[in-house]
């Protein structure tokens, strides 16, 4: 399975085709306006050629007091599973279902198709933008700074919370002007992050340019690894 580095150059690189794509199509907008939702269809579509299995808005795995109580359980963006066609096993699904035992046979199958949690590679998204659309009008983003430090602080904390979660991170696309911005930026996110006991590990960004169509240069896809104390 990936670190974050690999993880970080592939979607950099899948980002650079897209944006290449709009090009010739010789759209208005590039990926930069788009919503955050729309952006997690085009990770999709980029994380899909991994050669894994890819899931998207999985339940998160422990069975805590809180997630046994919420029907709905926090929901991780996109996992990869080690085979394509497994799903994850879920303890609290599998709690809820009444269904008869299964025979020799079937539980051979289930086990099969399915991935243990500590197995997969759970992958947080963010977007971010240094200048962004509001209501269809381009301009600098007011709330930058404290996006970007939240982003990282609550989602790293997310993965890191949960014990059946042994590989995690945070994928942050970073749209801004310059590298120089994107790596002072970041660490700067990532440090406030620490500062206030964060957990977090290697942090890792590659860069790609794209066209400036409303202030942004480059989009940066920088994986902020989950460091949870065992």
């Amino acid at each position: 399975m990936w670190h974050g580095l690999e993880l970080a150059q592939f979607v950099a690189d899948g980002l650079a085709r897209a944006e290449q794509e709009l090009s010739r199509e010789q759209a208005v907008s590039g990926l930069d306006a788009l919503a955050e939702v729309s952006l997690h269809g085009v990770l999709e579509r980029i994380l899909s050629e991994s050669g894994f299995g890819l899931l998207r808005e999985v339940p998160y795995p422990s069975l805590t007091p809180e997630q046994k109580r919420d029907p709905q359980r926090k929901r991780c963006d996109f996992v990869l599973t080690p085979e394509r066609g497994q799903r994850i096993r879920d303890a609290l699904a599998n709690r809820r279902r009444k269904t008869p035992e299964p025979t020799l046979f079937a539980a051979a199958d289930t086990e099969h198709s399915e991935a243990d949690p500590t197995d997969c590679y759970w992958i947080e998204v963010k977007c971010v933008g240094q200048f962004t659309c509001t209501h269809g009008v381009p301009g600098p983003n007011t709330t930058y700074a404290s996006e970007l430090i939240n982003a990282v602080r609550k989602d790293t904390a997310k993965l890191a919370g949960d014990a059946l979660i042994a590989r995690g991170v945070l994928l942050l696309l970073l749209f801004c002007e310059t590298r120089a911005i994107a790596e002072h930026d970041l660490a700067v996110a990532a440090n406030r992050t620490l500062d206030r006991g964060g957990s977090l590990g290697q942090v890792r960004l590659r860069c790609s340019p794209i066209p400036d169509r409303i202030g942004n240069r480059l989009v940066t896809a920088a994986t902020f690894e989950m460091n949870r104390a065992d």
